[in-house]
């Protein structure tokens, strides 16, 4: 199974601050769950077939849900109080279900169309 972006891409182009280590375990659970929005199998074949725009919104739409899955959990929407870390600051709040599968569909919507519309 291929996964929709590398490190390289993480830190270079999308400017991520996660370790390596722990982008390469988040990296496997974003691409699975872009595999389950998209419109067709993507094989190594169909993204070398992508255009040049097209493979840059998959690998940077996997670099958003890699932050996604690492801020608010995988398929967890429990709506807990979650802490992150800003510079040494940390901060508690609550997202709400709503608020997650709002911003979860955003990511999204940076997908290719040639992937998520329905031909």
């Amino acid at each position: 199974m291929e996964n929709y972006a590398e490190y390289e891409f993480y830190i270079d182009e999308y400017k991520g601050d996660l370790s390596n280590d722990l982008f390469d375990i988040l990296i496997v659970k974003a691409s699975r769950d872009i595999d389950r929005n998209v419109n067709c199998k993507l094989t190594e074949q169909k993204i070398n077939s992508l255009k040049d725009e097209d493979k840059y919104k998959l690998q940077y739409t996997a670099c958003e849900l890699v932050d996604y899955i690492n801020n608010y959990g995988g398929n967890s929407n429990s709506g807990k109080a979650k802490s992150i870390s800003i510079d040494g600051v940390s901060i508690n709040r609550d997202i709400t279900d709503e608020l997650q599968t709002k911003s979860k569909k955003q990511i999204y919507d940076n997908l290719p169309l040639v992937l998520t519309r329905w031909l």
